[in-house]
């Protein structure tokens, strides 16, 4: 994968849609890792993840294309867990 790592930000996923900060001028790929559980994602400009939205298993790790100034939001599948998002720039 191309790219070199950025901000890194790790969010405590619950029952509610939680969304980062947006993402840098340079971002145009970001990592998605979960933990142990499985979370709801959703990417854009004022994101609110649900459980209709895409799905993330546990403890795997995808790539997803965004641009810059977006924000992803996560919402917990199962139980409380980690995500992680890596900024790829």
């Amino acid at each position: 994968m191309n790219g070199q790592l950025g901000t890194i930000t790790v969010i405590t996923m619950s029952g509610t849609s939680q969304s980062s900060s947006a993402f840098g001028a340079q971002t145009y790929r970001i990592r998605i890792a979960t933990e142990a559980q499985p979370c709801y994602f959703m990417v854009g400009t004022t994101p609110t993840a649900a459980a209709t939205s895409n799905i993330i298993g546990a403890s795997c790790i995808d790539y997803i294309t965004v641009r810059p100034g977006q924000k992803i939001a996560v919402l917990q599948a199962g139980t409380a867990g980690n995500v992680s998002i890596t900024e790829l720039q």
